[in-house]
């Protein structure tokens, strides 16, 4: 019960990280596309986890 636990919560707060790095990386006004779908690749792994 526990280790699952805490495993959910660490796939959502990668999640959370890595949204937000794609966010910033979305806004700059230099793209770098590879690290854009590096970090949305990243957030969509953690939420297959998540749900």
């Amino acid at each position: 019960m526990i280790p699952q636990m805490v495993m959910t919560i660490a796939w959502v707060i990668i999640g959370i990280r890595a949204g937000l790095k794609f966010f910033h990386l979305i806004n700059r006004k230099s793209k770098d596309w590879l690290e854009i779908l590096f970090h949305l690749s990243i957030v969509i792994v953690a939420l297959s986890f998540v749900t």
